[in-house]
C-alpha cells in the first residue's frame, strides 16, 4: 500500500498538490529586521492581513505567499512540535511563530494555564527557539536572528498585535455604521435597480468586515520573517528528515545524496509506542524502512486531503500513468466537484471498456485527522449491466401522481446501486453511508434495516465499487429486502412495501442463477391459480407457494373489514408469527368470525374455502415472501360484475 501511494503522490505535478490550500484562519504578519540610527537591530511589522473562510474575494497576493511560508515551517502534527508538552505553537521553523489568540492574556488557555499554575506561552518562546535554532547548520546563522527571538522572549510582538487590533477596530466600527446605513436605505427604498445595487454595497461591506473583525479565540497569529520561500523550505526540510520518521531510533547516516532511511511514520505505520503490537520473537527490529524523500511525499499526500482537491473513493492507477492523469484531468474540468462515480463514467466513454488493475482509496477527513476506511486492488471494474429492471409488479404510482411508477432500465452498477441498494439501506434521511459511524439514530423505527445496513454494507460496497459480485448472494439479498419489509409494516407504509416486493421479484434471479427460477413468471402463476379458483375450475396443481398467496389475499380481504384507526400493519402479526399450517389458519377463522357481521363476496368464500382446506408440514415463515404478495398484491376476491 505505501509504495502505490507514494508512486501516486510523486505522479502528481506541483500545481495540484497546491490547488485547494488556504491560508490559516486568522492574522498573518509579516515582519523584517531594521537598524536603527544607533546600530541597533530591532522587528518592526511590515505587511499584515487577516484571512477569513468566509472571504469570497480572491486570497491576496500577501496571503497566498503567506500560505506557502506556513506550509513551509508548519509541524507534522502536534506531537511534533517545538512546544511540547503544551502544543501551543505550531510552527516549526527558526523564521516563523504560530499559535491561536486564545494563548494570549485574556485568552481562555491563558485563563486555564492561570488556575492550573502553568506556564503562560510567553514563557516558551525561549524554549522554542532553542529547538528552531537547532535547525541552521551554521552556528553563524543563528545570530542574524537573535532579534526575531527577542521580539517573542521580550513581548514586543504583543504590543504589535494590540496595535494592529485598535487600527483594525476603528475601520471595523467605521464599516458597521455604513452597512446600518444601507441597510436602512435598503428598507425605505422602493425601486428594485436601487435595491440591487444597495444590497451588492452591503455584500461588499460584509467581506471588508471579515478582514478587520476582532480576533476570536481560535484565530491563528502567524508571524513571518521576511526571507525568500527557499530559505524557509531548506530549514524545513532539515525539520522533516528528522520527524517524518516516526523515531530517530532506526535512522541510518546520511549517504552521499543526503538520504536516509527510517521507520515510516504515515498513518501510524509503525507501532515503536505500542510493544505489545511489535514482534517478540523476531530476530529483526523493524520490518522495513523507508527513505525521507518517499517519507517526505507521504507527508504531501497527508497534507493534500485536507484540501479537498481528491475524490473518495480516489482510483489509483499505478501501471498506467495517463490513466491516473486523465483522473485528475477530469477531476479539474469539474471544478473539484466530480465523485469516483463520474469519474469511472467519464474514464469509460473515452475507453469504451471496463477499467482494470487499479487500487481503490476510500478516505475520510475527521475530527482526529485523515482516516482511510478502505484500501484494495481492483483487477476489474465491471461498469455495465445487461438486461436487467425492476418491474411494478404491486402497481405503485409515481409519488404524488397517479401515474404508474416507471423504473428506467439498469445499465450500469452505479443505477444498480440507487435502484436496489439505497431503498433497503438507507437511513431515515435517505442516505446511504458505508464508511460512517454506526448511528442507531438514524434508523429511528428501522431497527431491522438498521441490522442489514450493519451487516451488509461492507459488502455492499465492495460489490458496487471493487465488482467483488460474490458478496452479495440469495440468502443475502433475502435478508436485506424482507428486513426492510418487515419495517415497513412497523410504519404502516405500504409504498415501501410495495417497492421492495417489486425488487424482490425483479431481482431474485439475478441473486440466485443457480436456481434457474423466474419470480416474476412465478407471481403470474400465483395470480392465476386465484383465478381458477374464482372460475370454478379444477386444481391438480396446488403448491404452498399458491396457498401462501392466496392466503395472503384472504387475510386482505378480512383486514379491509376492520374499522381500526391503527394505519400501521400490526393486525398482520398473528399471521406473520405462525410457523404452522393449523394454527395459521385458526387465526384466519378467527379474524373471519370477528368480522362475520360484515358482507363478504362469493370470490373470498370460494378462495377461503380452499385456503382454510389445505394442509402442509412446511414452516409458514419461509412462506413470508408468497404470504405478503398476496396481502399486497392487487385483491381478486372483491365483487366484479362477473363474479359474485
Amino acid at each position: 500500500m505505501i509504495k502505490e501511494l507514494i508512486n501516486f503522490t510523486e505522479s502528481l505535478d506541483e500545481d495540484f498538490k497546491n490547488l485547494g490550500l488556504n491560508p490559516k484562519e486568522g492574522l498573518h504578519v509579516s515582519v523584517k529586521k531594521e537598524i536603527d540610527s544607533l546600530g541597533v537591530s530591532k522587528i518592526v511589522v511590515g505587511e499584515f492581513e487577516y484571512f477569513s473562510k468566509k472571504q469570497k474575494n480572491e486570497i491576496s497576493t500577501f496571503l497566498k505567499r503567506c500560505m506557502l511560508l506556513h506550509q513551509n515551517a508548519w509541524c507534522i502534527d502536534t506531537n511534533k512540535c517545538f512546544d511540547l508538552p503544551t502544543k501551543a505553537i505550531h510552527t516549526c521553523s527558526p523564521y516563523a511563530v504560530a499559535f491561536k489568540r486564545e494563548h494570549l492574556e485574556g485568552g481562555i488557555k491563558y485563563k486555564n494555564n492561570q488556575v492550573g499554575k502553568k506556564k503562560q506561552i510567553y514563557d516558551r518562546f525561549n524554549l522554542y527557539f532553542d529547538k528552531a535554532f537547532e535547525l541552521f547548520e551554521d552556528e553563524g546563522e543563528k545570530e542574524k536572528y537573535i532579534s526575531f527571538r527577542n521580539f517573542f522572549t521580550h513581548k514586543e510582538f504583543s504590543n504589535w498585535i494590540d496595535k494592529i487590533e485598535n487600527q483594525n477596530a476603528g475601520k471595523y466600527q467605521n464599516l458597521l455604521e455604513e452597512e446600518e446605513q444601507l441597510k436602512s436605505e435598503y428598507k425605505e427604498t422602493k425601486d428594485k435597480v436601487e435595491k440591487d445595487t444597495i444590497k451588492k454595497s452591503i455584500s461588499e461591506i460584509e467581506q471588508q468586515l471579515l478582514k478587520v473583525k476582532p480576533l476570536e479565540d481560535s484565530s491563528y497569529i502567524i508571524f513571518y520573517f521576511d526571507v525568500p520561500l527557499e530559505q524557509y523550505k531548506e530549514v524545513h526540510k532539515r525539520y522533516l528528515d528528522d520527524k517524518l520518521f516516526n523515531t530517530d531510533k532506526y535512522n541510518t547516516e546520511p549517504d552521499e545524496n543526503g538520504i536516509i532511511h527510517g521507520t515510516n511514520n504515515f498513518m501510524n505505520g509503525f507501532n515503536s509506542n505500542m510493544p505489545f503490537l511489535m514482534h517478540q520473537t523476531a530476530t529483526f527490529d523493524i520490518t522495513g524502512r523507508i527513505s525521507n524523500v518517499d517519507a517526505q511525499l507521504l507527508n504531501n499526500l497527508k497534507n493534500l486531503f485536507p484540501n479537498k482537491t481528491l475524490p473518495s473513493p480516489l482510483p489509483i492507477f499505478i501501471y498506467k500513468e495517463e490513466l491516473q492523469q486523465r483522473v485528475i484531468s477530469i477531476y479539474k474540468e469539474s471544478g473539484y466537484k466530480a465523485g469516483y462515480k463520474e469519474i469511472i463514467q467519464k474514464l469509460i466513454e473515452d475507453n469504451e471498456e471496463d477499467i482494470y488493475n487499479y487500487y481503490l482509496l476510500f478516505w475520510q477527513n475527521t475530527k482526529d485527522g485523515v482516516v482511510f476506511r478502505d484500501f484494495d486492488f481492483v483487477s476489474k471494474f465491471e461498469y455495465k449491466i445487461k438486461d436487467l429492471a425492476v418491474h411494478n409488479l404491486f402497481q405503485i404510482k409515481e409519488k404524488g401522481s397517479k401515474v404508474d411508477k416507471y423504473y428506467p432500465r439498469i445499465k450500469n452498477i452505479f443505477e444498480f446501486e440507487q435502484l436496489l441498494f439505497k431503498p433497503l439501506l438507507q437511513n431515515k434521511y435517505l442516505r446511504l453511508d458505508y464508511f460512517g459511524d454506526l448511528s442507531k439514530d438514524d434508523y429511528e423505527k428501522h431497527d431491522l434495516v438498521f441490522i442489514s445496513y450493519s451487516k451488509y454494507r461492507k459488502s455492499v460496497y465492495d460489490f458496487v465499487y471493487k465488482s467483488q459480485r460474490n458478496t452479495i448472494d440469495g440468502n443475502v439479498f433475502y435478508e436485506m429486502v424482507f428486513n426492510a419489509i418487515l419495517d415497513n409494516l412497523k410504519n404502516g407504509n405500504s409504498y415501501g412495501i410495495k417497492e421492495k416486493l417489486n425488487i424482490w421479484y425483479s431481482l431474485y434471479e439475478y441473486f440466485n442463477p443457480k436456481q434457474n427460477i423466474n419470480m416474476i413468471n412465478k407471481l403470474k402463476e400465483y395470480q392465476d391459480f386465484v383465478e381458477s379458483i374464482l372460475h370454478d375450475k379444477e386444481l391438480t396443481d396446488i403448491t404452498d407457494e399458491k396457498f401462501a398467496f392466496a392466503a395472503g389475499q384472504v387475510i386482505e380481504y378480512i383486514l379491509s373489514k376492520s374499522k381500526s384507526a391503527d394505519s400501521s400493519y400490526n393486525l398482520l402479526e398473528p399471521y406473520l408469527q405462525q410457523s404452522k399450517c393449523v394454527e395459521f389458519k385458526k387465526a384466519i377463522a378467527n379474524d373471519f368470525g370477528r368480522y362475520k357481521h360484515e358482507n363478504f363476496s362469493k370470490n373470498f368464500e370460494k378462495v377461503a374455502a380452499v385456503v382454510l382446506s389445505y394442509e402442509t408440514d412446511t414452516n409458514l415463515k419461509h412462506l413470508l415472501p408468497q404470504t405478503l404478495s398476496g396481502v399486497f398484491a392487487k385483491n381478486q376476491l372483491f365483487s366484479s360484475n362477473n363474479l359474485k
